[in-house]
């Protein structure tokens, strides 16, 4: 009777440990996911600011329509605090806000987008790109990495820009 329940007992330890292996594991994808969601988002709302920025009329401070005016756009001209000592891949256009997230602002010879990452960003931590290709919420594509993976959702590890979801519709 002694061994039997002795079995039972390390048994019962090894199916709790492998439990607690597990429910660690699951935790700490589910933050880097959490994560991702985070980031995603606030590119997406930085984005309805580069689409409000490119409506609003020059004389408010805003591009009047004018795809030019994204050459210089920057964190300060869609309201937020800017960084210009930080800067990635020689853009001069980035902003800290909170949470140690660095949002860059870049215009692309045909749209802005958006950088999103931690600071300073070490391996393994997610980091999210947000391209606008024109003013419309179905112009606006995402995609997300991890750091030293190299992969982008669509492909583009080169660091190219993703295709534009709509041409013809997606253009400033």
């Amino acid at each position: 009777m002694g061994q039997q329940q002795l079995l039972l007992l390390v048994l019962a330890i090894v199916i709790v440990g492998l439990a607690v292996v597990v429910g660690v594991s699951a935790f700490a994808e589910n933050e880097q996911k959490a994560e991702f969601d985070r980031y995603t988002e606030m590119g997406v709302a930085l984005s309805g600011d580069i689409i409000a920025f490119y409506q609003k009329p020059s004389a408010m401070g805003g591009a009047g329509q004018d795809a030019a005016a994204f050459a210089g756009l920057d964190m300060g001209a869609l309201g937020y605090r800017e960084d210009r000592s930080d800067t990635w891949e020689g853009f001069e256009r980035s902003g800290i806000v909170s949470g140690g997230v660095v949002r860059y602002v870049a215009a692309d010879t045909e749209h802005p987008f958006l950088h999103i990452h931690k600071i300073p960003l070490s391996s393994g931590d997610p980091r999210v790109e947000v391209h606008v290709f024109g003013p419309s919420e179905d112009c606006i594509v995402t995609r997300a990495s991890i750091r030293d993976q190299g992969d982008w959702s669509d492909g583009g590890s080169d660091g190219s820009s993703p295709t534009n979801p709509n041409a013809a519709a997606c253009s400033w």
